[in-house]
């Protein structure tokens, strides 16, 4: 029997091993839809800056989920503090204006005018429950959906059979040897190897609309992330406006510093979508321009530009998405 309490930080962080991997297994039973084969159940440790994480993972039909514990009463959204308009390397020198993009008139040359800056394009200060989650490891475009593993020499498929059966269909004899695309007027097919030889991880490529890639997902018992949800995987709960601390850096990382373990891109112009369809986190600098304070804001956990994808003068970025499950009991509702 799952004792919620143990899959909330801190009770999770104290567990032993044994005890964490007994949970999980219980995990994958009840809340994991038993139609998606499940491999490669191990422990897993990360560590960022010093601070260490202990964890589970998965493949679910062939791609990989970590086990993000909930948190109660989590701290959310930009805290002002004040250290964060006193650093050089977030600001760049102090002949150097950036200008608020709503406000081009005004440069940001005072405190208060850097502080309205960051409080204006990022999330309001709040205090949430955030549930236990399984979250993949890597994003997939939002185009892209995982529906399942394949293997040619049987013929055999787990997974999503609907949307197979449709790939079947549209592949004809070309399934038999797996090639690396298959493309049809409607849709896309890639077949994506696994560490198993002769399996292949099946993806289908197809434009959706985020409500009807949101059904599709559903319909595995997935979902995206919810937008505090975002906040919380990406700043591992943390309060800094960075994932690495308040401070800017003289060069920003290929990826986000993560002490879940879970990817995110540090490349320009990627946007999250979450479960909110006009919320999308991450993207672009809002104020279009490359000081140091624009181009690093974005990758704040708490950014909110407030800028839909496609929409205005701003390029569109590359658009992705988390696959989740969320550990929820029937009580906690």
């Amino acid at each position: 029997m799952i004792n919620p309490q143990q899959l909330n930080r801190p009770s999770w962080n104290q567990l032993t091993g044994k005890e964490q991997h007994l949970l999980f297994t219980q995990i994958l039973r009840y809340f994991v839809n038993p139609l998606l084969p499940t491999t490669d159940i191990a422990p897993v440790r990360f560590t960022v800056q010093g601070q260490s994480f202990a964890s589970q993972t998965a493949i679910i039909a062939g791609q990989r989920y970590i086990f993000v514990p909930g948190q109660s009463q989590v701290q959310l959204g930009y805290q002002v503090t004040g250290k964060e308009v006193l650093t050089p390397r977030l600001w760049d020198d102090s002949e150097v204006v950036l200008e608020h993009p709503d406000l081009p008139t005004i440069p940001l040359t005072t405190n208060a005018q850097r502080e309205r800056y960051l409080t204006d394009f990022t999330t309001t200060p709040r205090v949430v429950d955030i549930p236990p989650l399984l979250v993949s490891q890597q994003p997939l475009p939002v185009s892209q959906r995982s529906i399942g593993l394949y293997t040619p020499a049987t013929g055999d498929f787990s997974g999503d059979m609907t949307t197979f059966k449709m790939v079947r269909q549209a592949a004809g004899d070309d399934l038999k040897r797996a090639p690396r695309s298959i493309v049809t007027p409607d849709f896309s097919v890639f077949f994506v190897p696994t560490a198993v030889l002769d399996q292949y991880q099946v993806r289908i490529d197809q434009q959706l609309t985020p409500m009807a890639l949101t059904r599709q997902l559903a319909r595995q018992g997935f979902s995206v992330l919810a937008p505090d949800e975002y906040e919380y995987v990406v700043g591992a709960g943390a309060a800094t406006l960075f994932p690495w601390g308040n401070a800017g850096l003289a060069q920003l990382p290929t990826a986000l510093p993560n002490r879940f373990g879970i990817r995110f891109s540090a490349r320009q112009y990627t946007a999250e979508m979450t479960t909110d369809p006009l919320v999308w986190r991450g993207g672009w600098p809002v104020s279009g321009d490359q000081k140091m304070a624009a181009v690093q804001l974005p990758f704040s956990a708490f950014y909110d530009s407030g800028r839909l994808p496609g929409l205005g003068d701003l390029p569109v970025p590359q658009q992705v998405y988390h696959q989740v499950v969320r550990v929820t009991f029937e009580d906690e509702r």
